[in-house]
């Protein structure tokens, strides 16, 4: 993808000494194997057709010390100009490959996918322009060959703007020029990844859509493929000319059109345009190295590392054996449930004491805020949180979010709920759920009531499901309970770990589990023995704990990047919080109430003092997916989480229960008038409006426009976070 010299940017620069020490021959005082760098985007490591490709068809790694990162996707050839690699990623489209001092390596085991340029459209945006805007786009993509993309990157390379190219291009073939009248509706946001290919695309793509008369801006979003991703799924564009082979690697699955529906997005016409990866030297070089083909590189590349991924499943199966509560044999009964789901799909907001977020474990699954713009110090997403990304922490009043964990129980509990199964470490309950951090406590391990309520308010109005409390204290602050009120509405189910004073809370209570609340499960722990005996420390009450898990002698995630095992009610509640995950995994329509009754009604009966008896996975989740929900014969029944307005913008937040069947769509009012109509969704959903206002409306009306349900709320200017943070009585762990 044509990036000319002055306008590509690598990663780092090398003097031409190390190109040249690299090279000495064998045989001279200083005779080594020479370092064969590879050049190639940051992405390279988890693209299917660079490092994951080299290690899976031709057993090499040039990862670590080899990897030279590039900042844009298509500088490869300039990073051979510069020496500073000796292999470049490049495109097969690009021109400077016919550079008789460029030699292009034979991909002699056919590690790499084919590649179409085919144009990625926002689903909504198709669904409003229909038809018309298909043709357009399929229009240009039936005429761009790989001969003329070729041809059109060489003329940028020469000197000319690719918005001219673009344009020219279509105007050629007869699809641009003015339309014969504009179409009404919003503009069509064009983005392009900031390599020279990619914009020509995007300005081709503008022009062919202004000839049939819709309104486009193009914008620039970044110079590599996470960008533009994450561009999509904060609705910064509509439209990006993407790579078929290489986005489907990127995104994981069989389907391109299954991978972008994930994105809310929906592949075009594939265009003849064939725009492959490829890995490219200096002829010279690699005349003097005797590599002509990727095979060759196994001379100066290491061997993909069998032994080293053997000592991962050997530490996994290791460690996996010390995890008793998840044994083939343990009373949770967990490893049957994955058979049926593993939490895919459902958020756990963990509340306490933040994260250890790049432990292998738990990073494949910590939670990102998609409508953030990471370290940019602004609320994009209008919540009233600067720079929550990955959750927030509560446990100061600065404005900034680090989640990391000071203390090391967050980590653990974090580990007990979701570590992934990834053939390393430990595994958790639900090893496909997601982790919202959200940190109350200190690095001493010190927290208060009114960082707990406000962080149950934050999970539940930012689409967490279930929400873990492995915490106590023995002030009853109403907020707390107001706060977990809240999360009911939004369809949260809250776990609370007992304690651990070795009590009966039903006569001396302990907050939050002690709070009477329909959508609040509490858990006592038990010992490893046989898993059915109550820990002696473990709080209890037939009345206040509803549950017994295992909590004793846990072995989880800890905060120096290994395992550590940890006891306590504080265990056993993210256990069942995981359970809790399975089960809205399997059953995502399953409300909070229904979930919690579940929960209680298919525990094992025991001895133990708890109302149920201790969790079972496995039964549970058979229950939840072969019945049908309370909540689903229930009239729909609407509640406003939020109205808040910044500036000229207002957000409001809607939970819905009961069943929707009836629902055709929703209508959303601002002062009596309305401004929104949405198709049923998920719950809760929320509307940005550019409108001001002082009451926000929203209804449920059925197919003959009747209005079956309503919500109103009064629309507040959006306070600040972080108001509660510090005060309260207090909490500990």
């Amino acid at each position: 993808m044509g990036t000319s010299p002055t306008r590509g940017e690598i990663g780092r620069r090398a003097v031409p000494l190390i190109l040249a020490a690299a090279l000495l021959p064998a045989g001279s005082a200083r005779a080594q194997t020479p370092q064969v760098r590879l050049a190639a985007p940051s992405s390279c490591p988890v693209n299917v057709n660079c490092i994951p490709g080299f290690k899976r068809v031709y057993k090499i790694d040039p990862s670590g010390a080899s990897f030279v990162r590039l900042r844009v996707a298509d500088a490869g050839v300039q990073a051979l100009d510069d020496g500073v690699a000796e292999v470049a990623a490049v495109f097969t489209s690009n021109p400077q490959l016919s550079r008789p001092d460029i030699l292009p390596l034979r991909d002699d085991k056919r590690m790499i996918s084919r590649d179409h340029v085919v144009p990625v459209v926002r689903s909504t945006v198709l669904r409003t322009y229909g038809p018309a805007l298909r043709r357009a786009f399929d229009g240009a993509s039936r005429l761009l060959t790989t001969l003329q993309l070729r041809g059109l990157n060489q003329q940028v390379i020469d000197g000319r703007l690719p918005e001219a190219v673009g344009g020219e291009f279509v105007d050629a073939n007869g699809l641009g020029g003015p339309a014969r009248r504009t179409r009404s509706g919003r503009q069509i946001v064009i983005g392009f990844q900031a390599f020279d290919e990619n914009e020509t695309l995007a300005y081709l793509y503008a022009a062919a859509l202004r000839g049939a008369g819709f309104r486009v801006k193009v914008r620039a979003i970044g110079g590599l493929r996470p960008e533009t991703v994450a561009a999509f799924r904060r609705k910064r564009i509509d439209v990006w000319p993407g790579y078929s082979g290489s986005l489907l690697g990127y995104l994981g699955g069989t389907s391109l059109r299954g991978a972008l529906a994930k994105l809310g997005a929906t592949p075009m016409r594939l265009s003849p345009a064939e725009d492959r990866n490829a890995f490219a030297m200096k002829r010279d070089v690699a005349a003097r190295l005797g590599i002509s083909r990727l095979s060759d590189l196994a001379r100066y590349w290491p061997k993909a590392s069998k032994p080293a991924a053997t000592a991962h499943a050997a530490q996994a199966e290791e460690l996996q054996d010390e995890q008793w509560a998840v044994a083939p044999d343990s009373v949770i009964n967990l490893p049957g449930a994955w058979q049926l789901s593993q939490g895919a799909g459902v958020t756990v907001a963990v509340i306490d004491s933040g994260a250890r977020l790049d432990h292998p474990d738990l990073a494949p699954n910590i939670w990102t805020n998609f409508d953030e713009v990471p370290g940019n110090g602004i609320d994009d997403d209008h919540n009233g949180y600067i720079d929550d990304v990955h959750g927030v922490d509560l446990s100061t009043t600065q404005p900034g979010q680090d989640v990391s964990d000071g203390y090391g129980h967050g980590t653990h509990v974090a580990g007990i709920i979701a570590a992934a199964l990834n053939g390393r470490g430990v595994v958790g309950a639900a090893p496909q759920a997601k982790l919202m951090i959200i940190k109350i406590f200190d690095n001493s391990g010190a927290g208060t009531t009114g960082s707990v309520a406000e962080g149950i308010r934050y999970a539940a109005a930012n689409g967490a499901r279930v929400i873990n409390l492995s915490l106590t204290s023995d002030s009853n602050d109403e907020r707390v309970a107001e706060a977990v009120q809240a999360a009911a509405a939004a369809n949260v189910l809250v776990v609370a770990a007992a304690g651990n004073a070795g009590r009966d809370i039903d006569t001396a209570p302990a907050y939050p589990a002690a709070l009477p609340a329909s959508n609040l499960l509490a858990v006592a722990s038990t010992d490893p023995s046989d898993g059915r005996s109550m820990s002696d420390y473990s709080n209890f009450g037939r009345l206040t704990v509803q549950v017994a898990a295992p909590g004793a002698q846990i072995l989880s995630t800890a905060n120096d990047g290994s395992y550590v095992d940890m006891s306590g009610t504080s265990m056993a509640s993210p256990m069942v919080a995981g359970v809790a995950a399975l089960v809205a995994g399997a059953n995502p329509q399953i409300s909070a109430v229904d979930l919690r009754a579940a929960l209680m009604q298919n525990a094992d009966p025991s001895q133990l003092p708890v109302a149920a008896g201790y969790v079972d996975a496995l039964r549970t989740v058979l229950a939840a997916t072969g019945g049908v929900s309370n909540e689903l014969t229930r009239p729909p029944k609407l509640k406003i989480l939020t109205a808040t307005r910044k500036g000229r913008t207002t957000k409001i937040r809607t939970a819905v229960s009961g069943s929707t069947a009836a629902v055709n769509r929703y209508r959303v009012s601002v002062n009596s008038r309305a401004v929104a109509q949405l198709e049923p969704g998920r719950s809760p959903f929320t509307v940005k409006l550019r409108r001001g206002g002082t009451r926000a409306t929203v209804d449920a009306l059925d197919a003959a426009g009747k209005v079956i349900a309503s919500a109103s709320r009064r629309i507040v200017k959006l306070r600040k976070g972080k108001r509660d943070v510090g005060t309260g009585g207090g909490v500990h762990t």
